[in-house]
This record gives C-alpha cells, sequence and structure tokens, in this order.
C-alpha cells in the first residue's frame, strides 16, 4: 500500500478548468485510491457459504447369516448409520415382514422352453408371498406396459404370466431407468418396502439398436470403434450405471439365457453394476433347469430385507459414502453375520 503523502505531484500545473489536463487529474486521484486501497482493484468474491441442504434416503439393507440365511428379526435399533464419522437418525425403519409392493418385469423373447420355465417357477415362488405382498406386473420390452396393477390376487396374476407374450426385440436397456424412476419414487412416498424383480433372456444382438460394433466414422482408417469390439456398449454401460445410482429401489436381475460370448459376457457385466448401483443383484441360470432354483434365491432376497431411512445433509450435490453397522448395544452382540447394503448414494 502506498500512503497518499508519499507522493508528490506538482498541483499547480493543472487547471479544474482546462479541458484536457482535468481528466489527467481524475484519473490520478483514482490510481492513488486504489494503490492505498487494494480491495478497490478487483470486485470482491461472494464468501457466503453453501447453504446445506438435507436429502432423503431409504436404503436396503440384509443381514446375511451362511448357515441360516437372511436374518429377518432385527430391531432399529440393532443399526447405525454414519456419515463418515457423524451418526444419523433413523426415520424410517421397515422390517421384512412389512407391506411391500413387488414389481415383475418381463423382457423374454428368446427359447419359448427357457420362458416356461421361468413362469412356472415364478407363479410357484408366488403363492408362498405372505398377504402383505401385492405384485405388480410389467413388460418392458422395447417400452414400459403395465400388465397388471399391484394386486394380492394370486391367481390373476397366475393367468396374466402365463398369458404373456413374448415377441419382439431385447427392451432391458431401454426401460430399465424408467422402471428405476417410478419404484424408486413410490419408494420414497409411502411406508411401503419397494423391489422389482426383472426377468430378461435378452441378447445383445437382438436390440434394435445396434450394440455391436457400430462405426463412428466409417472412412475413418483409424477410427478405434471397429478395434476394440463393444466399446459403445461399454460406453453405454458407464453412462447408465452413473444414472441408477440416483435411485434406491433395489432392482434383481434374473437373466433366464445368459449367452457365452465375449460382447455377451460384457453385457452381463454391465447388468451386474445396473443391479448393484440400486442395492439388488444381478442372478445368471446357466441351464433350463437352473431356473427354478435361481428364482427361488431372487425370492430370498426380496424376502429378507430392511429398509433403513434417513436424511443426510450436503451443501452440494454428488455421491456420498455411508456406512452401516450394528448398534454396540449388549442387544446386537449376539447377532452374527454380515451387513449388505449399497453404501454408494447419490445426492441429487
Amino acid at each position: 500500500m502506498v500512503p497518499l503523502e508519499a507522493v508528490s505531484f506538482n498541483w499547480d500545473c493543472v487547471s479544474v478548468f482546462d479541458p484536457v489536463k482535468t481528466p489527467v487529474l481524475f484519473l490520478l486521484i483514482l490510481v492513488l485510491l486504489m494503490l492505498s486501497n487494494p480491495s478497490w482493484a478487483r470486485p470482491k468474491r461472494n464468501q457466503t457459504p453453501a447453504k446445506e441442504r438435507t436429502g432423503l434416503f431409504k436404503i436396503p439393507v440384509w443381514m446375511g447369516n451362511a448357515t441360516a440365511g437372511f436374518q429377518t428379526n432385527l430391531k432399529p435399533e440393532d443399526f447405525r448409520v454414519l456419515d463418515g464419522t457423524v451418526p444419523l437418525e433413523l426415520s424410517t425403519f421397515l422390517k421384512p415382514e412389512s407391506p411391500t409392493l413387488l414389481f415383475i418385469a418381463f423382457d423374454t423373447v428368446g427359447e419359448i422352453a427357457n420362458i416356461n420355465q421361468a413362469r412356472v417357477a415364478l407363479n410357484e415362488e408366488l403363492k408362498t408371498l405372505s398377504p402383505q405382498y401385492w405384485v405388480g406386473l410389467i413388460s418392458a420390452q422395447e417400452q414400459i406396459t403395465v400388465l397388471q396393477d399391484p394386486t394380492a390376487n394370486r391367481e390373476l396374476l397366475r393367468q396374466k404370466i402365463e398369458g404373456l407374450a413374448q415377441i419382439g426385440k431385447a427392451g432391458l436397456l431401454e426401460t430399465i431407468q424408467s422402471v428405476a424412476d417410478f419404484t424408486s419414487g413410490i419408494l420414497l412416498k409411502s411406508d411401503v418396502r419397494v423391489a422389482v424383480i426383472f426377468v430378461t433372456d435378452s441378447d445383445i444382438g437382438n436390440y434394435r439398436a445396434d450394440y455391436l460394433n457400430p462405426p463412428v466414422n466409417a472412412s475413418d482408417s483409424r477410427d478405434l470403434s471397429r478395434r476394440f469390439a463393444g466399446r459403445a456398449l461399454q460406453e453405454k454401460i458407464s453412462r447408465m450405471t452413473l444414472v441408477l445410482a440416483k435411485f434406491q429401489a433395489p432392482i434383481f436381475i434374473v437373466h433366464i439365457d445368459p449367452g457365452r460370448d465375449p460382447l455377451n459376457r460384457a453385457y452381463q457385466n454391465g447388468l451386474k453394476q445396473f443391479a448393484e448401483a440400486v442395492g439388488g443383484q444381478l442372478f445368471l441360470s446357466k441351464t433350463v433347469g437352473d431356473i427354478p432354483v435361481v428364482i427361488q434365491e431372487v425370492f430370498q432376497w426380496v424376502r429378507g430385507f430392511y429398509v433403513l431411512g434417513f436424511e443426510a445433509p450436503r451443501a452440494k450435490s454428488g455421491f456420498l459414502k455411508i456406512q452401516v453397522s450394528l448398534s454396540p448395544e449388549p442387544s446386537a452382540s449376539s447377532i452374527s453375520g454380515h451387513l449388505i447394503y449399497p453404501n454408494r448414494l447419490f445426492f441429487p
């Protein structure tokens, strides 16, 4: 900072009425003021801190046990949720026995033997569900069509499942985001558990869009999309995984006829990423005979999860990592097993 008195200037040479010299005087005064107060020389930054917001989350949590399956008799006080080192208070706690909305989405257009086996297995499992389960049916071939609104009428569900058409192209990649969106909306706005079983036999070569190896520029000999098979598919999977991470209702993808070539294996790896992004799982059936066993396992996951609801404060949008653990209270000390839950959540 330069003191005003340290600057020497001959004021007699300047007349305030001189049209040439007067601007020089004003300019000099302005420079001296800026030197004496540097903050005038640059605009002030907005020092107001970002306002903290609160996001509502409802996540599925399983208590797995290698010998006893899933433990379903835990209480709210048995759980502890942390955002870093900050404990979060539970605002919602739903047990596995709580009322549940289960949506079964069908993307089945392949071998009729596999589809029939899946239909039989699904109807057998639906019979075992308690009256607390209301089940809706969705066709997810290229576009979403509601086949049956949620109902507890198992006979009606059986008739709709057996009459399901299987004509057209694969549609999981085009429909799973919409399914995740509306089911997560139901979960966040209600006091019921919500889950999706997505049954598919989709082959990556059976989509209307070409995910195999489309060239970006057919006239460019240096086009890398032709050298690295599946580049377009991998990019599609990466984009969709980030989008699906915004949703919270668990989706269990059951592939009843997975292809074994490299591109279909990459596709199945993408399905695994989709399911895990929303707290679900991918299940692959290697043979027709495996389909009932796989579907039975899926229903065990559907029956076994808790829903923990909490609010997390954040100043800006992005991903946050939470930790769920068992409470140190004596009541939880006798519980054995491991917790399974999505720990990477998106704050909008």
